[in-house]
């Protein structure tokens, strides 16, 4: 049973556009941060197909069946990547490609935190569906309508009565909710008690960013530029890579990990690991 249970997080090597990461996210941490080459090689753009989210996804520790870390049933799972896979709404940044990004940093703090079972799932599910309806350009200002509409996605594909039924979890879908609230970069009350009471939320929070800042400035000028041509944001691609950039670093990380992970990458003085420097 004990040797079962450290093989769960072990899936075989991901396939295609992952194929640089290693056999498990315990490996990038405990080579940290030689081995953050190895995700920065991972393409952002999309699309990314459904099996290769179900690779990463299985990868950063959400494993097939309920009873082993998945907080979903195999079959809601399955509609869930599908559903993500298909995000077609033009979006140029909160694509398939971006959630995938998320799940490996997910994958990552979550190896380094040291979550495991339904935890580790949860963590990781959350990060597959944190932008999972995003609207791209036509995104309502409203605060967290956003994370709102994906979070009701996320059950209604999962199924209401998967979560609420018989050995279901009726906690779930709330818990959707507040770990997508989270991720809303502002200081509302509501989102600062969600981040001070749940660990998940931090750690879900910190992935977002980590997708975004733990590459070296041309590929996050790449990514700003995506950002940018979405969301028909004014001013150049630098000035909006250099506000992101200081507004992360006044508000900070969320948690230990990330901070102390991004700490490490930033001290290093190999260029191919000179990532955007928030801490």
């Amino acid at each position: 049973m004990r040797a079962h249970s450290k093989v769960r997080f072990m899936p075989s090597r991901p396939r295609h556009r992952f194929r640089h990461l290693p056999v498990s996210p315990d490996y990038l941490v405990a080579t940290w941060p030689r081995a953050i080459g190895m995700m920065q090689a991972v393409s952002f753009a999309a699309p990314c197909s459904r099996r290769d989210l179900m690779s990463i996804c299985r990868w950063g520790g959400l494993a097939k069946a309920r009873r082993t870390g998945c907080p979903v049933p195999t079959g809601a799972l399955r509609r869930l990547v599908a559903f993500a896979a298909r995000n077609s709404s033009g979006n140029s940044y909160h694509h398939a490609g971006h959630f995938a990004h998320v799940v490996m940093a997910a994958g990552v703090l979550a190896a380094r935190a040291g979550l495991r079972g339904d935890e580790r799932g949860l963590l990781v599910l959350a990060a597959l569906v944190h932008d999972l309806n995003h609207q791209g350009r036509n995104a309502s200002s409203k605060l967290y309508f956003q994370e709102t509409r994906s979070a009701q996605a996320a059950v209604r594909v999962i199924g209401g009565r998967l979560i609420a039924g018989k050995g279901g979890d009726p906690r779930l879908g709330s818990r959707i909710h507040n770990l997508l609230r989270a991720t809303a970069l502002t200081n509302d009350s509501t989102r600062t008690a969600i981040l001070r009471s749940d660990r998940l939320a931090r750690l879900l929070t910190d992935a977002d960013i980590l997708a975004s800042v733990a590459y070296p400035l041309g590929r996050s000028m790449d990514m700003t530029r995506a950002l940018k041509l979405e969301q028909r944001l004014a001013g150049g691609v630098f000035e909006l890579n250099r506000r992101f950039a200081t507004m992360i670093a006044d508000t900070g990380l969320q948690s230990k990990v990330a901070r102390d992970l991004l700490a490490m990458a930033c001290q290093s003085r190999h260029p191919a690991r000179n990532v955007i420097n928030v801490v």
